[in-house]
């Protein structure tokens, strides 16, 4: 019998995973039972290695509970799309950071992607994963555990590189808080305002220090669709 080649084992592999998505879509949230296969390509394309895969999905629900029109406006930030891509803005209006266009450089498959089309669901889901690939990547040089380095690349997703830094700044300075641990060492140490801000309901500190459980609890969710995988609140530490 001939051996299936690359690409046709990937047809294959699309074709069962779409399957189940289609069995489990009363069970999926928003429009997850459509979009999954797509996010499965760009993770075989992109990030093959990673485990959980189901990781990108955690956070793709956390952030928009897979509604492809999630919109998030509020007076100072304006977030789109699946993976909530923001750009910020000022006191005087004018953009402070812009999450989309500095994705962009992370795959040349993205350069014609822009806000005009920033809804553009399969763009949103590459952009997640490579976004996720990276963070984890640096996660990886000094958390502890897969756990831990997944709670570290979620919190970059949210608040952004430097939020975990200085976290761990903080944290060495605490007597009995380990850096390489994010629950209840990490997520207890915040550099940012604990005001609650308007059009958020919490503070910026406590959104970010609650935001990796946040995505560990959604994993149940997408148990049918990776029935093999540990979950990540049982992951064990190096």
């Amino acid at each position: 019998m001939r051996r299936l080649n690359w690409f046709e084992k990937l047809i294959v592999v699309l074709f069962l995973f779409f399957d189940m998505t289609y069995v489990s879509a009363q069970k999926l949230p928003g429009d997850a039972a459509l979009l999954l296969p797509g996010l499965q390509t760009e993770i075989v394309t992109y990030w093959p290695e990673l485990t959980p895969q189901a990781f990108p999905a955690l956070v793709i629900y956390q952030e928009s509970k897979w509604k492809p029109k999630a919109t998030l406006k509020t007076s100072r930030e304006l977030g789109c799309g699946l993976g909530q891509f923001t750009i910020s803005y000022d006191k005087l209006g004018k953009p402070r950071f812009d999450a989309l266009t500095e994705t962009k450089s992370l795959s040349r498959t993205l350069k014609a992607w822009d806000w005009k089309d920033c809804y553009d669901t399969q763009m949103q889901m590459r952009a997640v994963v490579l976004k996720l690939k990276v963070n984890d990547r640096n996660c990886s040089a000094y958390m502890s555990g897969n756990r831990e380095i997944k709670a570290c690349a979620a919190a970059a997703y949210n608040g952004g590189a430097g939020s975990v830094t200085k976290r761990a700044r903080l944290c060495r300075a605490v007597k009995g808080c380990k850096p390489d641990i994010w629950f209840d060492n990490l997520n207890t140490q915040c550099a940012a305002s604990n005001v609650a801000v308007k059009g958020y309901g919490e503070s910026f500190c406590m959104i970010n220090s609650k935001y990796p459980g946040r995505v560990e609890s959604g994993q149940y969710l997408f148990k049918s669709i990776w029935p093999k995988e540990p979950m990540l609140s049982e992951w064990p530490k190096k």
